[in-house]
This record gives structure tokens, sequence and C-alpha cells, in this order.
């Protein structure tokens, strides 16, 4: 309960803040941008690499073997 009030409060205060009058070059969009990409590909990469590991963990299955094959090598 405290943790909603908490976002609560937050996202109301966002959104009446006052007009900041920044720039963003299109350099910083770029970046930003560049930034958004790289989080989504290092996330897949990272659920392709531990996929067998997720499956198990789901499954219920306790084989945990450091082989090959659960590291992405193949």
């Amino acid at each position: 309960m405290m943790a909603k009030r908490q976002v609560l409060i937050l996202a109301m205060t966002l959104c009446f803040l006052p007009s900041a009058f920044a720039y963003l070059d299109p350099g910083s969009g770029s970046y930003i941008l560049q930034m958004i990409i790289a989080g989504v590909l290092g996330g897949f990469y990272a659920i392709k690499l531990y996929w067998n590991k997720i499956i198990n963990f789901i499954k219920g299955n306790s084989n945990d073997s450091d082989s090959e094959d659960d590291l992405g090598n193949e």
C-alpha cells in the first residue's frame, strides 16, 4: 500500500513540473536510441545464453549441470 502511494505521489509530481526549456541536440537523441537498442539486444542475448536454465527452472527440473549446452556454446 505504501509503495502504491509513493508511486502515485511521484507520478503526480512529475506531471505538474514546469517546462524546462531544455535543448536536446541530435547527438543526444542518437545516443539515447543506441542505449535503448543495446539494452534490448543485451536482454535478448542474456535470455538466449541462459535459455535452457530458464526452461528447467520453469518446468521444475533439477538438471543443474554446467555443461557447454547450458552456456549456449554449440
